[in-house]
This record gives structure tokens, sequence and C-alpha cells, in this order.
């Protein structure tokens, strides 16, 4: 006789748990000074003794956001978090390892804002401050946004082994061009690759395409210090042959705003109220036609890359201000836009859709509004428009936040699951259902919260945003042999086929539109290895799954991972013998980071590159594809 599990949805709701982060104490380890930024050349704040007490608002990026009290005053500001006590007997500070704890911010529980450095990630990092021509103007904030993207790199996890430098005269358009090849030789299937640029940006009219060019300027300048985005698409073709996403930053603008300035204000920047820093324009103008692109042809990156057939899931393209825009350099704390995406990437980004994590369009919208802050009561000059293309979806690295909404304040309790797995001496196979449930019983519910309401998402947003994180490269398709299924009635059947080898997995978001389960695999397969073209047939003999209501759409995620992950991220809930969470931020968070994270990179299967190398299990790229299957009456 057949036994069946009932998955219950309500059984499956679990309490949502927050913490809000309180500033942690410590003392100063040695003499040192507090900063206005997170950068060594930022203005001193104050300067500490050895032993100085101070509280800990957060850490990012090497460096900690302190408040100091003194007789003088509070001073809240950055030090180095080499000079400060971090050490877990003396501080609960060690377990801040994401700016997403700051105090006043309230952070989900998750267990995956550290994010140790993987192999597999690479970072190519360019700034020009001067230019080998005299009537170039300087760009002094381009040192800074060295920094910057250091700090932006280490949140996506790139060691400090695999980020490369050109720095000013070592920026010559030769070395950029022998950069980007030495990358592309070095990088491997599946790699993650990350290139900052910050200096001047140019136009010049190319008769070649009936319109004009854009160009990043090299320190030299001339023929061969001129690096058009079609050149660029060359240089990177056989990085985007390989990586699973290149991520790409143009701190310069290429527009012609500052045709017909005055020199004076072109080489000395002007004054804005907001800063004691002085803005430049990162713009270098070549041409009168291209230096006013109003309604003129022109191929930026992304254009260029598709046109060579790169796919743009696989691209993340931000630049700093439209075509017809002038972007700034704030001599004291770099490029606005670096500036900004950095603060907002480590720290400041909101949860806008409730999806778990932080996209591209998330940092975009919190670096854009920085903007228009900075630059709010400037009499010249508007604010630049930060433009993102690509994959807009891209989730740069999986720590999570808390909804736009504040936390709830109690927690709801909710009726107990319902029967778990059948015992291991019943021998025929057993049966699943995902079956009705009564609602669940709230015995005390969240008081109200003032605040923007976030709509929950559908189980198919759930997905979504971890589906747009594979790499389009990889081909996943799935066929389900029936797309309506009859509740109690029919079975779930599907197969499975990739263009690589792989392991496959198979998440799930309810009907109910508030649970999740990774079907497979789970204790009862546990042989999830697919070969390149075989066709997978699921599920297999020993387990199945039925329609068990309510009526609705089951959305299911299927994924093949080049390399294995490790399913204990999820936790330890079980229903069944599935892994199960909930359709919320914190289950969304830790689905998403382990889909793109292989246990193996870590370890010492791939430590070097000699191991790395043509080893697919080395590689956290997946491919991906999503289907839908509908319960009925």
């Amino acid at each position: 006789m057949k036994r069946t599990l009932a998955l219950t949805a309500a059984g499956l709701l679990a309490a949502l748990s927050f913490c809000s982060a309180q500033a942690q104490n410590t003392t100063a380890l040695r003499a040192t000074e507090i900063r206005a930024d997170k950068l060594g050349s930022a203005p001193v704040l104050s300067a500490l003794p050895a032993g100085a007490a101070l509280a800990i608002m957060t850490i990012e990026g090497g460096w900690a956001q302190v408040l100091h009290e003194s007789p003088a005053g509070k001073v809240t500001g950055w030090v180095r978090a080499s000079s400060i006590n971090l050490s877990s007997g003396a501080s609960t500070a060690s377990g801040m390892a994401s700016g997403r704890t700051a105090s006043g911010n309230a952070a989900m529980t998750l267990g995956v804002r550290s994010l140790p450095a993987r192999i597999n990630r690479h970072a190519l990092i360019i700034g020009i401050s001067r230019y080998a021509e005299a009537n170039i103007p300087p760009l002094p904030g381009a040192r800074i946004d060295r920094a910057s993207a250091t700090q932006m790199a280490t949140a996506m996890q790139v060691p400090a082994s695999n980020i490369s430098y050109l720095q000013d005269d070592q920026a010559t358009g030769n070395n950029i061009r022998k950069a980007l090849r030495e990358l592309g030789d070095k990088v491997q299937d599946g790699d993650r690759v990350f290139i900052h640029y910050s200096g001047h940006g140019t136009r010049y009219n190319d008769p070649a395409i009936g319109g004009c060019v854009e160009s990043l300027l090299a320190y030299d300048g001339g023929q061969s210090g001129n690096i058009t985005n079609r050149e660029m698409t060359s240089l990177l073709s056989t990085i985007t042959a390989k990586t699973d996403k290149l991520f790409v930053m143009y701190d310069a603008c290429h527009s012609g705003g500052l045709v017909n300035m005055p020199p004076a204000v072109r080489t000395r920047g002007f004054s804005n109220a907001n800063d004691d820093g002085l803005l430049r324009p990162k713009f270098a103008a070549v041409s009168e036609e291209c230096g006013r692109p109003v309604n003129v042809k022109t191929r930026n990156l992304l254009v260029e890359l598709n046109d060579k057939g790169t796919l743009p899931q696989d691209v993340i393209h931000i630049s700093a201000s439209r075509d017809n825009e002038i972007s700034f350099d704030d001599e004291l704390k770099g490029g606005l836009a670096t500036q900004f995406v950095r603060d907002c990437m480590l720290r400041d980004a909101v949860d806008l859709d409730n999806s778990g994590a932080i996209s591209m369009e998330e940092i975009r919208q919190c670096a854009q509004t920085k903007i228009n802050q900075r630059m709010q009561n400037d009499a010249n000059y508007k604010p630049h428009n930060l433009m993102l293309s690509g994959n807009v979806g891209f989730v740069p690295a999986w720590f999570s936040q808390a909804p736009m909404a504040a936390a709830p304040v109690a927690a709801p309790v909710v009726a107990p699951a319902l029967p778990a797995a059948p015992p291991a001496a019943v021998k025929p196979p057993p049966v699943v259902a995902v079956a009705p449930a009564a609602e669940p019983v709230v015995v005390s519910a969240p008081a109200p919260v003032a605040g923007p309401v976030v709509a929950p998402l559908t189980g198919a947003q759930a997905l979504s945003q971890m589906f747009d994180q594979r790499d389009a490269k990889r081909k996943v398709t799935v066929s389900l042999a029936k797309t309506q299924l009859k509740i109690a009635q029919d079975m779930l059947e599907m197969s499975v086929q990739s263009d690589k080898p792989g392991y496959v997995y198979v998440a799930l978001a309810g009907s109910d539109n508030k649970s999740m389960y990774m079907l497979f695999p789970n204790d009862l397969d546990q042989n999830n290895k697919i070969e390149a073209g075989q066709t997978l047939q699921l599920p297999r003999a020993n387990w199945r799954v039925k329609a068990g209501g309510p009526a609705g759409n089951n959305n299911l995620l299927v994924f093949v991972a080049d390399g294995p992950r490790d399913l204990t991220q999820l936790g330890s809930s079980k229903v069944g013998p599935f892994s199960s969470s909930l359709n919320d931020a914190e289950g969304r968070a830790k689905l998403g980071a382990l889909m793109g994270t292989s246990r193996l990179v870590t370890s010492q299967a791939c430590d070097s590159a000699s191991k790395r190398k043509n080893n697919p299990l080395c590689s956290d790229a997946f491919g991906a594809a999503m289907v839908s299957v509908e319960e009925v009456k």
C-alpha cells in the first residue's frame, strides 16, 4: 500500500527572524585617526589614543564606522578595522561581517553575510588621475576611486591576489590592452570578472559607422590612447566567452556639455555647497560634432557586445552618465558614481521588492538618490544619471537586508506541520502529495509598522531573480508531461536536459505562494549528476510527487550547476524527504546563495590555478530553466 506524505503549506510557515543590530562596544588597539570616509585620503575628524572607547556601527571594506564620545563631544567616522579590537573575547563586533548590520538597519539573520574570497573571481581596476598631455585636465579623485573599487571587488568576493591595478602612467592604451588580454588568458570557464575604469571619456565621429564613437581616454592619449567601445568588445571577447558574469563600470562620461566651457572651469573644477571637494568633469572633447550628442548615432559597450554575440544576461554595464550629460569627479572622495555605488553595494541599498537580496537596479536607485542629493544646491549643473544595462537583476553578493518596511515586533505563531516521512520499513515507493491545508492560526500578530507596504512576491517572482543569476551560455531544457495536474490524482513528471555536464537541482515555489521546497536531490534520491545531452526523468520511481493543492500555479526552477552545492545551507527544515523553507526574504536569500556557490571552490580541490584548470567543479556557474505547472480541482 502506498503511503502519502502531506507537504502542508500552512505548516511550513516559520517565524521570520529579525535582529535590530546595535552598536558594538570595543577599544582602539593603537593610536589612530577617525576619518570622514573609509579612505586613507579622507579628512581627519579626530585623533584617537590607544585604548579609546568606541562603538562600532558597521564594518566594510577593511574599515569600521565608529562612534567616539569624549568631553569634546561625539564624533562618528571611519577607522581602519585593523586598528580596533575585533576579537570575539573583547567584542561581539567580530560577528559584524557586513555593513548591512549597521545601527538602525534591521538585517536578516541569514548566516550568508560573511562572504569569503573565491579564487574564481577576478578584478581589473584602472584609474587615471593625470594625463601625459598638458591640455587634458587632471582628475585627482580618480586615484581615490582605486580604493573604492577595491572595496567593491572585495564585497564581490574577489581575493586580493586576483585584483590587478593600472594607475596613471601605468594605464597607457597598450598597457590596458595587454592587461585585458592577460585577464582573458587567466580566467576559466564559469569565472566572474569585475572591471572598473575611472578617468576621462571622450567621443569622436567615425564616418565608417555613420555616427559618434565612444572611447575611454588612456594616459597617453592620441591614437594609441583611445580605446573605443568596438575595440573594447574585441579585447573582452575571450573573457565574455568564459565568464559566468562580466561586470563593467565606467566612471567616465561621453558628453559634450563642456565644449564651450571656460578653460578655468575645466581645469580647476567648481565648488558645490554640499561638499568641500571640488567637482571636475570627467570628459575630454575631441570633436565639435560629437561634443554635442543630440540625436546622433552612438555605439555603447553593451550594443557592441551584443552585436558580437555576447548575451546581455551575462553582462552588467553601469556608466556614470547618459550620452548627453557630464559626470563628475570629487577631488576629495573620488567619482560621484564610484563612491555612491560603493556605499550602496556595501551598506545603503534597500531590498525594495523584499526579494531577499540586493540587485544592481536597487544599487543604482540608491546611488542615484545620493548623486541627486550631492548636487541639489548647485547653481549651474544638474545631477548626472547612472545608466545600467544588461542584467539589471544581477546580485553582486548574496547578503540580504530587511525589506523596506521595518521588521515586525512579534513573530506569528502558526499551526504545526502535518505528517513527516513514512517509516523506513515501508518498501513500496512513497507518493509525496502537495496537500491543501487549513489557514494558519495566528496567535499573536505583528504590530502595524509605519512605512511603505511591500507586496509579497509570488512564487514565480521569487524564483525569477534567482533565474536571472544563471549563465545564459549554459542551456537547460525542461519538458513537462502535463502542464496541468488534477489535485489528488495526477503526478508531476518532467524531463531535464543540459548541454553541459553538472548537478541537477529542482526548487519548487508552492501554489500557496508561501512555501518553497528543494524537490531534488532529496533524502530518497541523491543521484543528481547529469551528463551533457543526457535526458533525466524526474521524479524517479522511488519518489513521486502528486498534486495536492491548493489550486493555482506551482513554479519550478531547475538549475544545472557545474559543481555540487551544499544543501545544508538551506537549514534543517524538512517536509518528508525534502528540504523546505519559506517564500520570504530569508528563504530566498539562502536559496540564492546556494545556487551560486559551489561547495568545492574554497576547498583544497580548487585552491590553485593548476587545480582549477579545466575543472568544472571549481566553477560557481549554473544554467537554469523555469517552468510552471497548474493544479486544478
